[in-house]
């Protein structure tokens, strides 16, 4: 069987179609995937710089996750802030009402008195988020990592404000409110000036002491608990610094991680405007490939049949 010989312009015109039809289906992938660079094949240069900044991105918003937890520990730690205050003062109300009180209602002033600081223990105990305390214990140290350099993290120190010796973290310095179990000391608030114990049970005990020893002791109380209420604004003012700086900082390791994104996008997502032209540019150049080859057929094909007239005469 007698091969087929092609023109040497008619496979330079089949050699173009060829060509355009790469070039088409190439470009018209670019436009179906929004991608100019895929695979590394495509370019491999961009794409693995786009690689690496997607990566990037993708690290970013994964320590932006411990951030936002580390947001939501402090911030149970700062509400629970504002209960205790709540509570506080409802402990200076009873405290001014016992003051001018009958022994009836001391005695009725010492229960809810003993009854708010249960709850306000209770508060304290209650005040973790994924079991991790700020309020009850000078041990807890929240650790937040804020992105992968080294020391690149924000620690927050815990307190102790059910403490049982006082201290500068406690929520009283000067005395043990609270015992081992968290239940609130009577005696241990309701005290002299001195701010040790006087051994007092109940606001009723104060009938049998000297009107001046009583309101001595009563004053002392008052300012015991102002005191307290003074040093919760100071740990809640702490605690909002922290957890604004948190807050500060996810927002910009959300606005961050977009930026790289985009910046990876731009390296590999096709240009649409060139994209289509070139689409379009191909197309034509293929209808006027086929064109062309048709038209150079049909001359061949009339060529041989004048060629071989004489020989069928």
């Amino acid at each position: 069987m007698a091969g087929i010989t092609l023109s040497p312009s008619l496979l330079q015109t089949l050699n173009g179609l060829a060509e355009a039809q790469g070039e088409y289906a190439s470009v018209q992938g670019d436009l179906d995937t929004g991608q100019r660079a895929p695979n590394p094949d495509d370019d491999a240069i961009d794409y693995f710089r786009a690689a690496s900044l997607a990566g990037r991105a993708t690290q970013i918003l994964n320590y932006k996750g411990g951030i936002d937890q580390g947001v939501s520990s402090v911030d149970t730690a700062l509400t629970a802030t504002t209960e205790v205050e709540g509570l506080l003062k409802q402990l200076q109300g009873v405290v001014e009402g016992a003051k001018g009180g009958s022994p009836a209602t001391r005695t009725e002033a010492t229960r809810q008195f003993l009854a708010i600081g249960t709850q306000l223990s209770r508060l304290v105990q209650d005040a973790s988020y994924q079991g991790y305390n700020l309020l009850n214990s000078t041990a807890a140290r929240l650790t937040v990592p804020l992105g992968p350099r080294a020391g690149g993290s924000l620690q927050v120190a815990g307190y102790d404000l059910l403490a049982t010796g006082g201290g500068t973290r406690a929520l009283f310095t000067t005395a043990g409110a609270f015992d081992s179990r968290g239940a609130i000391l009577f005696s241990n608030i309701v005290a002299d000036g001195a701010g040790g114990s006087s051994s007092i049970r109940g606001f009723s005990a104060l009938d049998t002491v000297a009107a001046s020893t009583a309101n001595q002791i009563f004053d002392a109380t008052e300012t015991r608990l102002s005191d307290a209420v003074t040093r919760l604004h100071g740990i809640a003012a702490s605690l909002g610094g922290y957890s604004e700086t948190l807050q500060a900082r996810s927002t910009f390791q959300q606005g961050y991680a977009a930026q790289l994104r985009n910046a990876a996008e731009r390296l590999t997502l096709t240009d649409l405007n060139p994209a289509a032209a070139n689409s379009q540019a191909s197309s034509l150049r293929i209808a006027l490939g086929r064109q062309s080859a048709a038209l150079q057929g049909r001359i061949r094909s009339s060529i041989l049949q004048i060629l071989d007239a004489p020989a069928a005469s």
